[in-house]
């Protein structure tokens, strides 16, 4: 009987060929599993149809290989493959194997004990674990109770995904873990249409996307009510003036700007050579508004990053960061922690930040001129340097003198951490936040203030 391509060989069978390696010290084997649906939605008529329905069943394996390197010590060569169970083993290890040897790194090692006592996390909504089919039903209905409600704008399209990952990790050091996590995202999309003084219409589409882990943090008909209305918006505009404004951003913005910030707590930085705050240094310099408190949290029910262990095997916990502004902790994993003699922590989990004491809407009034940001057209955050900078897709003025609102389109706003965030004000209310690079591992989790008021930021018209 010829046997199934698929079933060529087996994670054990790899396990063992690297064991009896004599160049490799050691490995990391991570395999993912991915069970998808998949639903896009458009308008025919005055209906809300099904475009495409479709079910993906996918999986990946790959392995972070380390080998000696002959003549040298205290180096090793290191390489990172995707492996393919369909195809011969023997062929892709050899390649991984040479690959590694042409590389040189300072020398470390995994942990040498396996943690056994981790706690159990919520990392998958039940609902969405046991019943995928169910679930993604019940989503369209809300989707179309969304549609059908009546709106000066037009409903164009809308996505919905909905996934389990089932994902297990061997290590050298005797590690087996294995883990499972849900996602759900969705996507809509309006658009309106205006007819000119001078009798010529016009249109435009503004479109709104939410990823979560559970249901409950799935916002499906507040997003279609925001995009509808801020389609409605979108041919009401000016274009900014060049000013320096005080500017309002909402949870999707702080969390890109915060992950991004935690990388310059961490040892890997250091070690590199790339912007690090020493434990002791002030966050933010000069800063006298709201004082920023921040932990990674991995074990956050139903974070983006919510896990129990790190990639290398170490034992992931709640960890402080920084307290009103203050470094009190490195964020350190074990092969940086062996380079700088420094104790591993915790490397993973959702960013947290704890609110301020001003609502939002005391926040756009606290200036003579507040600048909301709604939407930018692709947000540029540099981790290192701390600058960010985009074009404006959508934005409301707030003209707190006269009590005008106006609607803003267009020009380019860049600003530097550093700089923008010394008289930061938060918001009270908490917002969270995920996001997910197509299928990867490892998501950007937030939970933290909804808006945040920034000083001084550049906007060029």
């Amino acid at each position: 009987m010829q046997q199934n391509p698929a079933l060529l060989w087996t994670i054990e069978e790899l396990k063992a060929e690297l064991s009896r390696h004599p160049q490799v010290k050691g490995w990391m084997i991570s395999k993912e599993h991915v069970h998808r649906r998949e639903r896009y939605f458009m308008k025919d008529r005055n209906s809300l149809v099904i475009d495409q329905d479709r079910e993906v069943d996918s999986q990946s394996l790959d392995a972070r290989i380390f080998v000696f390197l002959t003549g040298k010590t205290n180096r090793q060569g290191e390489v990172s493959k995707k492996f393919f169970q369909s195809l011969p083993l023997q062929a892709q290890l050899d390649t991984a194997i040479e690959a590694a040897s042409q590389t040189d790194f300072e020398s470390w090692n995994l942990p040498t004990e396996t943690p056994t006592d981790l706690p159990l996390l919520e990392t998958a909504d039940p609902r969405i674990a046991e019943d995928l089919e169910a679930c993604i039903t019940q989503l369209s209905q809300r989707i179309q109770k969304s549609v059908e409600k009546g709106r000066p704008s037009q409903f164009n399209s809308a996505e919905l995904f909905v996934s389990v990952h089932h994902r297990e990790s061997h290590n050298s050091n005797g590690l087996i873990h294995r883990g499972t996590q849900s996602r759900a995202y969705t996507e809509a999309a309006y658009s309106f249409r205006k007819r000119d003084p001078q009798g010529e219409w016009h249109s435009d589409e503004y479109m709104s996307t939410r990823w979560a882990v559970s249901l409950g943090d799935l916002t499906i008909e507040e997003l279609f009510d925001e995009t509808a209305e801020r389609a409605e918006a979108s041919l009401l505009l000016q274009k900014p003036k060049t000013h320096s404004y005080s500017v309002l951003v909402d949870d999707e913005v702080l969390a890109l700007l915060f992950n991004n910030l935690v990388s310059q707590l961490s040892a890997s930085n250091k070690y590199n050579g790339l912007p690090f705050l020493e434990v002791g240094q002030d966050l933010i310099e000069g800063a006298h508004g709201d004082l920023i408190t921040l932990k990674l949290d991995p074990s956050l029910p139903f974070g983006a990053d919510t896990t129990a262990l790190s990639d290398q095997g170490l034992k992931q916990t709640s960890l402080l960061l920084v307290e009103k502004n203050r470094i009190v902790n490195t964020s350190t994993d074990q092969r940086y922690g062996s380079y700088l003699g420094f104790t591993p922590t915790t490397v993973r989990g959702d960013v947290v930040i704890l609110p301020g004491k001003m609502t939002s809407n005391e926040l756009r009034s606290s200036e003579k001129q507040v600048l909301e940001i709604l939407q930018f057209s692709g947000l540029f955050a540099d981790a290192n340097s701390g600058t960010f900078s985009s074009e404006i897709r959508l934005a409301r003025l707030y003209d707190n003198q006269t009590g005008d609102i106006t609607y803003l389109k267009g020009g380019s706003l860049s600003g530097s951490l550093q700089e923008n965030l010394t008289g930061l004000r938060l918001s009270k209310e908490l917002a969270k936040n995920a996001y997910f690079s197509g299928n990867s591992g490892q998501g950007r989790g937030y939970l933290g203030p909804k808006y945040a008021l920034l000083s001084h930021v550049s906007v060029v018209g």
